[in-house]
């Protein structure tokens, strides 16, 4: 009979709760800090709430990884219903999540820690989801823990994640960039597209002009630069955009690649805190 195989996740992987039920994917919890309070993201805190609280004049949000002690609770509880648990995490490159994580492993008895399985994704929001929905997948085809960790090395290098965002006032809040970058990017109508590369999150080029006409562009410049794309599946990711907006996004992936499935999901605070409002990406 095959081992009964778990498969975790962190909450900034921004899937639904309809599939990550679905899949039967646990969480574990990032948390905001804020003036007013510390809140665990996604359950008590949204990115809705931290765009309210930054426009009424509220001061920098700071986002805190699960610490250790929370990762290791969380593994001993899963190990009580499974034989073994592939926890898959944010990107190191952007967070403490995995060495956190991974400090949580050390801790673990022998037996404990031949059981638990801890990968760092090299990505954040749904880019984490693709590496977690193929892997659910491979759980349910009884595929063993050796395969399924082979499987997302290759899988992680052939992911793309990317974000625009409608301009630098969340990067210049939280350092990203400097105050004369984001003042260009006001005064111009400049709207930063950030990528995932190896692992971490950088400035791949900028869109300028109408926001719209922005987003299209941005749109047909990541579904055209790749001669082949899997088309089973691919997320729409946004924090506080209009409906117009998303309508106009999947308008123009349909006109450029026919998927299968085009999954509209929101950003945890977590990720949207960096970004702002009206920031969508490709996954």
């Amino acid at each position: 009979m095959a081992n009964k195989i778990c498969i975790t996740t962190d909450c900034v992987c921004d899937l639904s709760d309809s599939i990550l039920k679905r899949n039967h994917v646990d969480l574990v919890y990032f948390y905001i800090k804020t003036d007013t309070g510390v809140f665990r993201d996604v359950s008590e805190i949204t990115a809705q709430n931290v765009f309210e609280y930054i426009s009424n004049g509220g001061g920098k949000t700071t986002t805190t990884a699960p610490p250790p002690e929370e990762y290791a609770e969380f593994f001993k509880k899963k190990l009580k219903d499974y034989d073994e648990v592939i926890h898959i995490n944010i990107s190191s490159g952007v967070s403490l999540a995995y060495a956190n994580a991974m400090v949580a492993f050390e801790r673990l008895n022998e037996d404990e820690a031949a059981r638990v399985h801890i990968v760092d994704s090299l990505h954040l929001s749904t880019g984490i989801a693709h590496l977690v929905l193929r892997a659910a997948e491979m759980v349910r085809a009884n595929r063993n823990s050796e395969e399924i960790l082979a499987e997302l090395d290759v899988l992680k290098t052939k992911v793309s994640s990317s974000f625009m965002a409608d301009n630098a006032d969340y990067l210049y809040i939280n350092g990203k960039v400097g105050k004369n970058v984001q003042f260009i990017c006001s005064k111009f109508n400049i709207h930063p597209v950030l990528m995932m590369k190896d692992g971490k999150l950088v400035l791949k080029t900028v869109q300028i002009g109408k926001y719209e006409k922005s987003a299209i562009r941005y749109v047909r410049n990541e579904l055209k630069k790749y001669d082949e794309i899997k088309r089973d599946l691919i997320f729409v990711t946004h924090a506080g955009c209009r409906l117009s907006d998303i309508r106009l996004v999947k308008r123009e992936i349909s006109r450029i690649a026919k998927f299968d499935a085009v999954e509209v999901t929101k950003a945890s605070a977590t990720v949207s805190g960096n970004s702002g409002p009206r920031t969508f990406g490709l996954l």
